[in-house]
């Protein structure tokens, strides 16, 4: 008897995030620590600031994937996998959760809800890191938020994958969700 196994990736790319989200955890507990009187410190808080960044980058990246492989595997399962390619794959993901959604419940997400802002900005940082351009700056001009990819972008990354798919749920109760809890103990990531 041949078995037939469902393959997705979700799963595995939220707990790939958690796990990197955990290590900024700790990376940020010992970054301050540090008092910044010598500059031992400085170099030690610059490593770890710089540590910090690549698991943010991680974790941003891979909450985007979590968000993009689910809604992509939502479609195929609402209607089916040659309906979802022919006319719903080429979308742009943040599309995808507007349209898919709609097209099999009735109801979409809504466009003024934290989730859907948490899900643009999450695309946004997720391109403009894929599509890096590199540019030069003033140090003086230097923005945290802009020119960095952060703990804080980290957390608003897990944060929007964490409310997008609980108001998908609340649009659709038959999704399971259950998979987020699970992604701290996920042995494959």
């Amino acid at each position: 008897m041949d078995i037939e196994i469902e393959l997705d990736n979700h799963r595995t790319f939220f707990a790939i995030a958690i796990r990197h989200y955990r290590q900024i955890e700790e990376l940020v507990k010992q970054r301050d620590r540090f008092k910044g009187k010598t500059d031992g410190d400085a170099e030690d808080s610059a490593a770890l600031n710089a540590a910090i960044q690549r698991d943010a980058m991680v974790t941003t990246i891979f909450c985007a994937l979590t968000l993009e492989a689910f809604i992509n595997s939502y479609g195929i399962h609402s209607f089916s996998k040659s309906n979802f390619e022919d006319h719903l794959d080429k979308l742009n993901p943040v599309s995808k959760w507007v349209i898919i959604p709609k097209l099999a419940t009735g109801s979409q997400i809504r466009k003024d809800g934290q989730g859907y802002k948490l899900l643009k900005d999450v695309f946004k940082l997720r391109d403009k890191l894929v599509h890096y351009k590199s540019r030069k700056k003033r140090i003086s001009e230097l923005k945290e938020d802009e020119d960095w990819v952060t703990e804080k972008h980290a957390q608003r990354s897990i944060e929007a994958v964490t409310v997008i798919l609980q108001e998908l749920k609340s649009l659709d109760p038959q999704i399971d969700v259950d998979w987020l809890e699970d992604a701290e103990h996920d042995p494959y990531a």
